[in-house]
């Protein structure tokens, strides 16, 4: 799997993403800093069925029966874009390595339509500013498109990627401050 050298930083525009516009591949990626122990961090980041508590507007729902992280683990999504579409993820996890690697096979559907198939990967590493997590997300579309409208196509998923990533970065900060404010009280 190449490097995330397409991950957007948190505050740069969509439309500054390098990710691959050749063939049928959209890459897309971000990065988040977040402040916890890592621990915490992974624990937020694997359990599907909560990111519609914490990466609200853009979760709408999670159907899974999963409810610990393991590989095998199915989950369907339904997310909501900022562009005029609905997205279902149908994900199953086939790789954990607890507390620095969430990796999926994921299958992207756009309003029920132009399926897209590839690896989402969360890589989590600790240092001295907080937990650096980095999305990465590799998906190759089953209908092939004209080449200028690959590159609109791709610039639509940056796009919206970044601004659902904004959200999420934000929302899973939160969900780790309250969990570590839970295991201070819980401690006290």
């Amino acid at each position: 799997m190449p490097t995330p050298s397409a991950a957007q930083t948190e505050g740069s525009s969509p439309g500054d993403s390098t990710a691959a516009t050749t063939a049928d591949i959209y890459e897309v990626g971000y990065r988040w800093l977040i402040k916890g122990p890592i621990d915490v961090v992974f624990d937020v980041l694997s359990h599907a069925n909560d990111f519609p508590d914490w990466w609200a507007p853009c979760f709408k729902s999670v159907e899974s029966d999963a409810t610990e992280p393991a590989v095998g683990n199915k989950a369907r999504m339904r997310v909501r874009s900022q562009l005029p579409y609905e997205l279902v993820w149908d994900v199953t996890v086939v790789q954990l390595d607890r507390p620095t690697l969430i990796e999926t096979d994921t299958i992207v559907r756009l309003s029920g339509r132009f399926p897209l198939r590839g690896p989402v990967r969360y890589t989590l590493t600790e240092g001295p500013d907080g937990v650096e997590v980095i999305n990465h997300n590799i998906l190759y579309a089953e209908r092939h498109l004209p080449r200028p409208l690959r590159a609109l196509t791709q610039r639509a998923f940056s796009y919206n990627h970044a601004w659902a990533c904004k959200i999420g970065g934000r929302g899973l900060q939160k969900a780790v401050d309250e969990v570590v404010a839970a295991r201070l009280a819980a401690a006290a």
